[in-house]
């Protein structure tokens, strides 16, 4: 009986000391990941970015969404995405935000007017939606996109005080996103506006974090439970279709909308809510921590060995940052904190740093390669913006140390 005693006492002593030394080797991760030095390379990072959107912003507020650093391949000068321009008045509203850059404050309130006066527009039954216009993203007639409303809450949630959406469009774009929402918490892609339906084609199960995502931002607001809930059923959808995956897409949105319930007070997430949206956090930061190059000699570090595209690597430590506040593992946090700051020299690394594209990303890392496709030397405004808010969340997280 007393050697089953020291036994357990033993094993007892083993976790506490595991638990300790994951909790001190994730301070120090954070501790090093956060030194003034590295820091400082990252602020310039910001710096730089947002001087590449300050040169691509017209006057009216569009963006200059495709460039090339081979001037001598064409490109689509018409297309445009209306989801990426509401996510880049996203990353410029956490400059302003998070770090109290307002370098661009003035243009992003020009870019939101813009948008609104372009894209934002009725679609009947008192419900506002972001049009898609078929000349700039290559569809047969105009649709009313989830993503872009979804993105315009967020990104225009703190401008409501300004009048630049009207509290009725805001209430309407909303409803909208109710409207997209099917009984077990699913959310269609887009409307058909020229057919008035949706088809059976317009979801996607990988990625539809985004509307509960806008939801939350409205109901920061505009606290109407209907928006909680509605963004939770959205959340629990997508972890209870993917608990029992092998692998899932890494749904970046999904991460990012879960951090922000997690934060909402009163949110009514029951324990076991809260155990399963973890889980599924877990799953995907497990999907792609292992995959990352860790070895500093070789040409990527800190890309996936099978993805060096920053767009990608960018939106990946931005649901990695997200996911690091929620989750409780002190072991779980340090491996997130490394891949964070690795991935953010890749990115660093990546970015371009002479010329007249100076502060952009290009499509592909090895763009200078010979043989590479023609499109890996593209700069596209999203992967800017997936770069610059991965940046800004990152130095966020040493905000308060």
């Amino acid at each position: 009986m007393e050697g089953h005693f020291l036994q357990y006492l033993y094993l007892g002593v083993v976790v506490l000391g595991a638990i300790i030394f994951a909790w001190i080797i994730s301070k120090d991760a954070k501790k090093f990941t956060g030194s003034q030095n590295s820091l400082s390379k990252i602020h310039n990072s910001i710096i730089y970015a947002l001087a590449y959107v300050n040169e691509n912003m017209l006057d009216n507020g569009r963006f200059i969404y495709i460039r090339n650093l081979k001037d001598k391949y064409n490109i689509n000068k018409k297309a445009y995405n209306t989801t990426n321009h509401a996510r880049m008045l996203y990353s410029l509203y956490l400059c302003e935000r998070e770090l109290n850059i307002q370098g661009l404050a003035e243009r992003r309130r020009d870019s939101a007017r813009y948008f609104v006066q372009e894209y934002v527009k009725p679609i009947g039954f008192g419900r506002y939606a972001a049009i898609s216009h078929p000349e700039e993203e290559n569809i047969k007639c105009e649709k009313a996109k989830l993503s872009s409303t979804a993105m315009a809450l967020v990104a225009f949630s703190d401008l409501r005080p300004e009048n630049i959406i009207p509290d009725e469009v805001f209430e309407g774009m909303g409803q909208f996103l109710l409207f997209m929402q099917m009984k077990n918490g699913q959310f269609y892609n887009f409307y058909d506006i020229e057919n008035g339906g949706i088809g059976n084609e317009s979801f996607n199960l990988n990625y539809s974090g985004d509307a509960p995502l806008g939801l939350l931002y409205l109901y920061e607001f505009n606290p109407k439970k209907k928006w909680l809930d509605a963004a939770k059923k959205g959340l629990l959808f997508l972890a209870n279709m993917r608990k029992n995956r092998k692998e899932v897409q890494f749904d970046y949105n999904s991460m990012l909308a879960t951090e922000k319930l997690f934060k909402t007070p009163d949110n009514g997430l029951t324990e076991e809510e809260k155990s399963l949206l973890k889980l599924h956090l877990i799953k995907m930061v497990e999907q792609v921590i292992p995959k990352q190059i860790v070895n500093k000699d070789e040409q990527y570090y800190g890309a996936l060995i099978d993805d060096i595209k920053p767009l990608n690597i960018a939106c990946i430590i931005e649901g990695l940052v997200a996911t690091y506040s929620c989750v409780d593992d002190e072991i779980l946090k340090m491996r997130i904190m490394k891949s964070i700051n690795t991935g953010i020299k890749f990115l660093r690394l990546s970015q371009i740093q002479r010329g007249p594209l100076k502060g952009g990303f290009p499509n592909s890392a090895d763009w200078k390669e010979i043989g590479v496709p023609k499109t890996a030397s593209i700069v596209k405004m999203d992967t800017v913006q997936h770069a610059l808010a991965a940046c800004i969340r990152f130095q966020t997280m040493f905000k308060d140390d």
